[in-house]
């Protein structure tokens, strides 16, 4: 694990101290799983690849679409837009590919095997390994 990409994805995230706690379980979960995963930190976004970008998380303003966001968004990349609760916003941003915008959970614990799920398919589907 590199450590100095994880620190670069919590300083991204430090105007928003309260998403911490679940961006880094997140981000851990991601590499206990998957570790060739690489995060990177760019200007607007935190991003997991392997070689290429599977997800990307986010620090939203105080609202968005309306919906209070407390902490941070997922967006997971997939052949297919999410049906969930969770879900603020899918967009097809190419033919076939769509954009899901998630409510990353608060807790760590209550992140799901539905969460996870999603994420391995987004891995497959953008850079076919399981």
């Amino acid at each position: 694990m590199n450590l100095e990409s994880l620190r670069l994805a919590e300083a991204f995230f430090a105007r928003k101290p309260e998403a911490l706690p679940s961006v880094r379980a997140f981000l851990l979960g991601a590499l206990e799983r998957w570790p060739e995963t690489e995060i990177v930190t760019q200007k607007s976004q935190v991003g997991l690849r392997d070689p290429r970008p599977y997800c990307a998380l986010t620090a939203p303003g105080k609202r968005v679409k309306g919906k209070a966001t407390p902490g941070a968004l997922l967006s997971l990349f997939l052949p297919r837009p999410l049906e969930t609760d969770a879900l603020i916003l899918a967009v097809e941003a190419y033919p076939g590919r769509f954009t899901n915008h998630l409510v990353l959970p608060e807790a760590p614990a209550d992140f799901d095997e539905a969460l996870w799920a999603w994420t391995a398919e987004a891995r497959r589907f953008r850079c076919g390994r399981d």
